[in-house]
């Protein structure tokens, strides 16, 4: 009996404290709110006043007379119709704190800071006694507990029932399990058809040779397996009704309000603006749309990272801002709306916007952007530049800034979500980030593949398309091999070699096209490519330390497939690149063209885009030509061009016709010129050099490092 009445107290103790905390959370909300904008407090003496009741009750005596201190004090703020000022505002908000100190630990403990801090308040205004007149320091005597009944809040007429997060994953273990009996269950049904059909080929060819008896025989059997399919056909699909019924309950318990999770942000918030000396206030829009408990948990922390961005980097100095003709109260904004099964999330500030010029610098040094390509990248590339690992605009690391551990976070869990991050920004206008998530992470969509012996997973919504190899042959370029989809050169990664799956890597028939906001990579070394439903669990400790690793997926066979990280796979395919440049710089004598002109002449645009990308990536300015007589007009008008590269097979004028007439040139008749052809034959090549080519390659032997050699003796003087 001992034992029994000694678990219900602590089951007691431990209920109090969870809806302790939550009153404390919506005490710091009203009170910032009373601070800020002078909102009646009437909400704040309410709560309050039930805390009191409810500490009195299970033993925390300190803690009520805290709170009735308190609730003194915002009560005569309230009659005098007075707005505390900044000292009182960290004062209560750090007798909030001590309240909640003091319910953490056992009933009747008190603390040394206690007694300080309620003479710091006294002192601030006298406590009252009944009849109005102040007694400084007199002690205030706890509520009895009939006074403290709680009432309920006229907002919230829904009956609640409380059930431990650790019960809902439960069930979701069970919905998780039945989904994979579901799937076994199809693969149990396509082998009895198989078996069906199978039997009746028997039957077919028993009927011919043998009695009538054993035809009867074979008859009976076709017709049981065909039974036996049509149950277990009709079993599956009451399963699937089951599962779906079961996995819509379990969404629907796990569903909770959003401003259970925005109620945490205004108090760090406001701690940080006031460690900067800024004026910030924070709005929210969409407090009640509800979505999955354990997606508020994944999202906490990169809503942290983007208010507490704003607030550091977005958001000036009330006096810049009063020069800007703007208000020296800042506002940060979130807004929350479903848009079918996804969530929206818009994080917004009315700040100074991204500083492009200063993230385009960045970009460069940190090998993110090619220098040349810098300058005339689109907005959209630069500022996606800031979500990149290690990245920073603070040269000074302090304890807010300058670690790259930001943003990058932001995207890699939205991402881990199957949700995608939009960035949109103005100069003195402020900044934008919008979020898509899915409302529920019970279950998602995944590609699964094969790459060797392991088999591998893609959030869907990562990946972009599946594309035969055959119909994107790999090419050369400056940042190693590559492939040319939708007029945009992608870098091409090996899963194999990034996953270290070296053996038993089947044929590369189909290449993934994936994507991490706006940077796309190619992916090649998987097979037995398949969309399906899954329920993700999260990694062990083993994997805690695998960047490449997001979760994991629970196969029908009972194996696991290990889901990866789009946004890793990217840096990955960057990492290859700079070690490609890196290579192709210690092999060649000299890599710099800066200052020269090229001029590429080539009937085919594919062919003088990848021409001219990796003339580009020596520091070469490139004009382009379709055809012989375009070039001549194109040299006419730039007579500084320093070498042409030219097809051999062009219409209205051809290669040979334009070597010749470059050669009968008065000025400038000895320029170099390089012939790159697609038939490569020896009479062909004997045509150019007696002509005056100066070299003569192959395509069907084109790679970046042979152009290069060919071109880098007439750009590059010793």
């Amino acid at each position: 009996m001992t034992v029994n009445l000694e678990s219900r107290r602590q089951k007691r103790l431990a209920t109090f404290r969870q809806v302790a905390a939550e009153r404390i959370s919506r005490l710091n909300l009203v009170w910032i709110d009373f601070e800020a904008k002078g909102a009646d407090p009437a909400g704040f003496l309410r709560e309050g006043h039930t805390l009191k009741g409810e500490a009195s009750l299970m033993g925390f005596v300190e803690a009520a007379r805290l709170v009735h201190l308190i609730e003194g004090f915002v009560g005569r703020l309230r009659e005098r119709q007075e707005r505390p000022d900044q000292h009182a505002g960290d004062l209560v908000l750090r007798g909030l704190d001590l309240i909640g100190s003091l319910i953490s630990a056992e009933p009747g403990a008190s603390s040394p800071e206690v007694a300080a801090w309620a003479e710091e308040l006294q002192a601030l205004a006298p406590v009252a006694n009944r009849d109005g007149k102040a007694k400084p320091g007199s002690p205030v005597p706890v509520p009895a507990a009939a006074s403290a009944r709680p009432a309920p809040s006229p907002s919230r007429r829904e009956t609640w029932v409380r059930i431990a997060s650790e019960k809902i994953d439960r069930l979701r273990g069970v919905v998780s399990d039945m989904l994979l009996s579901h799937v076994r269950c199809r693969q149990v049904v396509r082998e009895v058809h198989h078996m069906r059909e199978t039997a009746a080929e028997v039957q077919n060819a028993v009927e011919r040779v043998c009695d009538a008896q054993m035809a009867r025989q074979w008859t009976l059997l076709v017709n049981g397996l065909a039974g036996i399919e049509s149950r277990l056909r009709e079993e599956g699909y009451g399963l699937s009704r089951v599962v779906a019924e079961i996995d819509s309950a379990t969404r629907d318990l796990r569903m909770t309000p959003l401003w259970t999770l925005l109620e945490r942000f205004p108090l760090p918030l406001r701690a940080l603006a006031r460690s900067l000396g800024r004026e910030v206030r924070l709005d929210t829009e969409g407090e009640q749309v509800e979505v999955d408990k354990a997606l508020l948990e994944m999202l906490e922390e990169p809503l942290l990272h983007l208010l507490r961005n704003a607030v550091d980097h977005g958001i000036e100095d009330a006096e810049v801002r009063r020069r800007c003709g703007k208000p020296a109260e800042a506002t940060v904004r979130v807004a929350a709306r479903l848009l079918g099964p996804r969530l929206h999330l818009r994080v917004s500030d009315d700040g100074a916007g991204i500083d492009l010029a200063t993230v385009r610098r960045r970009a460069v040094e940190m090998n993110l952007l090619r220098a040349e390509q810098a300058d005339s990248a689109p907005e959209a590339q630069i500022v996606r530049a800031i979500f990149a690992a290690g990245f920073s605009t603070r040269r000074a690391v302090s304890e807010l800034s300058g670690r790259g551990i930001g943003l990058n976070v932001v995207l890699d869990v939205v991402e881990g979500l199957g949700g995608t991050v939009e960035v949109s920004t103005q100069a003195g206008q402020g900044t934008t980030f919008d979020i898509y998530v899915p409302v529920t992470v019970a279950i998602s969509r995944v590609v699964l593949f094969r790459v060797g012996m392991g088999t591998y997973a893609l959030p869907a919504s990562s990946v972009r398309a599946l594309v035969e190899a055959r119909s994107v042959p790999t090419l050369a370029s400056p940042e190693g091999p590559a492939i040319r989809y939708q007029d945009t050169l992608l870098p091409l990664l090996d899963l194999g070699k990034a996953l270290s799956e070296t053996r038993g890597t089947g044929s590369n028939t189909r290449i993934m096209i994936a994507q991490s906001g706006a940077d796309v990579v190619a992916l090649h070394g998987s097979s037995d490519h398949l969309e399906r439903e899954v329920v993700l669990k999260p990694m062990v400790k083993f994997f805690e330390r695998q960047p490449l690793v997001t979760a994991a997926v629970t196969l029908e066979d009972g194996t696991l497939a290990v889901v990866l990280k789009a946004t890793e796979l990217v840096l990955l395919a960057r990492a290859q690149q700079a070690k490609a440049r890196a290579s192709t710089t210690a092999d060649l004598p000299a890599i710099n063209g800066a200052g020269h002109t090229a001029l590429v002449v080539d009937d085919s645009p594919v062919v003088r885009n990848i021409i001219a990308e990796a003339l580009r990536g020596y520091g070469l300015q490139v004009l382009v030509a379709g055809d012989g007589e375009e070039a001549l007009s194109v040299l006419a008008a730039q007579p500084d061009v320093d070498i042409v590269l030219t097809d051999m097979d062009m219409p209205r004028l051809d290669g040979l016709g334009l070597i010749h007439a470059i050669r009968s040139r008065q000025e400038r008749g000895d320029i170099p010129v390089v012939a790159i052809s697609t038939r490569g034959n020896e009479s062909e090549r004997k045509s150019a050099l007696e002509a005056g080519v100066q070299a003569y390659i192959d395509k069907s032997d084109f790679n970046q490092a042979m152009l290069w050699r060919a071109v880098s003796r007439f750009v590059v003087r010793p």
